[in-house]
C-alpha cells in the first residue's frame, strides 16, 4: 500500500514538471489538444488555432456548440467567439420550479436560439503572468410564441445564466489576470461587468409595484481563484465569486427632518466556486 502510493505521488510529480498553463484566455490549445471540467465546458482543438466547445452536462437537454478561431497570435492574441444554444427544453423542465406558477397554467417557455459572439485579446504581463480583456454578447431569437420572463431570483449566477433567453439579451465586458505562483500553483482574477435586457419591475406581495421601482439590468461579478495541478495538464480549481445586483432590496434611511422612508440598495452575494479539470494533448 506505501510502494503504490508513493508511486501516485511520485507520477503526479513528474506529470506536473511542465508549469501549469492559464486558462479562459485568448489562447487556443495546439492541434489535439483537449480539456473537460465537471463544471466547465469539453473543448477541443482539431486545428492549430481552432477550438470547439460544448457543456456535456446540459447538451443533451439544452444543445449548445461554441467555436473560438485564434486571429491573431503573437505578443498579443486575438481570439473571435460565436456560439449556439437551445435552451428551451431545459427551460421547460423546470416549470414548476424556477416558474413555480407554470405547473399548472397554459403559459410556455417558447422555442429559441440564443446566438453568442465575443472576442478575446491577451497579452503577457510578464514571464509568469497573463492578462485578458474581454467582450461578448448573446441574445434570443423567438421561433414562436412566449410567455417567459425575467425570473428576478436571488442567485445572481442563475439570473446571469438565463438574462438572454428570459430577457432577450445579455452582454458583458471584462477582464482578467492569470499569475503562476508556482510551477503547479497559479491565481486568477476577474472582474466583469454585465448589462442585460429588461428586469422587469419589482412584485411585493404578488403586485407589480409600477415603473418607478424598475429592477436595474446592471450586474458586477469578481472572482479569485486558484488552480492547483494534479497531474501533467489537469487541475483543481478552487476560489469565491462575488457578485453585485438590484435584488430589489430596501432599507430604511432616516434624514435631517426626522422622517423616514426606504431607499433601494443594491444587495451582494457570495458563493465558492470547484472544478476538476482534466486535460490532455
Amino acid at each position: 500500500m506505501r510502494a503504490l502510493l508513493l508511486c501516485v505521488l511520485l507520477s503526479g510529480t513528474l506529470a506536473t514538471a511542465q508549469p501549469l498553463a492559464a486558462r479562459d484566455t485568448a489562447d487556443v490549445g495546439p492541434r489535439g489538444s483537449w480539456s473537460m471540467g465537471v463544471f466547465n465546458p469539453l473543448r477541443f482543438s482539431p486545428l492549430d488555432g481552432v477550438e470547439f466547445q460544448t457543456h456535456p452536462l446540459t447538451f443533451f437537454v439544452a444543445p449548445n456548440a461554441n467555436v473560438r478561431v485564434a486571429l491573431l497570435r503573437s505578443s498579443l492574441r486575438l481570439t473571435a467567439e460565436a456560439g449556439l444554444s437551445l435552451p428551451t427544453f431545459a427551460l421547460r423542465l423546470t416549470k414548476g420550479y424556477l416558474f413555480p406558477l407554470w405547473a399548472t397554467s397554459d403559459n410556455d417557455i417558447g422555442w429559441m436560439l440564443i446566438p453568442r459572439a465575443g472576442l478575446l485579446l491577451s497579452g503577457d504581463a510578464s514571464r509568469r503572468g497573463v492578462w485578458t480583456v474581454k467582450a461578448d454578447a448573446a441574445f434570443r431569437i423567438a421561433l414562436g410564441p412566449n410567455s417567459a420572463s425575467p425570473l428576478n431570483f436571488m442567485s445572481t449566477p442563475l439570473n446571469l445564466l438565463l438574462a438572454a433567453p428570459l430577457t432577450g439579451l445579455s452582454t458583458r465586458v471584462g477582464g482578467a489576470y492569470d499569475h503562476a505562483l508556482t510551477e503547479r500553483l497559479r491565481v486568477h482574477g476577474e472582474l466583469n461587468l454585465y448589462v442585460t435586457g429588461s428586469q422587469g419591475r419589482l412584485v411585493v406581495s404578488g403586485q407589480d409595484v409600477g415603473a418607478i421601482a424598475a429592477m436595474s439590468p446592471l450586474f458586477v461579478t469578481a472572482h479569485v481563484g486558484f488552480d492547483l495541478a494534479v497531474f501533467r495538464h489537469s487541475r483543481v480549481t478552487l476560489g469565491a465569486m462575488w457578485a453585485n445586483a438590484d435584488q430589489g432590496a430596501t432599507k430604511l434611511v432616516t434624514g435631517a427632518d426626522g422622517y423616514s422612508e426606504r431607499q433601494r440598495v443594491r444587495s451582494n452575494d457570495f458563493m465558492p466556486t470547484l472544478d476538476f479539470i482534466w486535460a490532455g494533448l
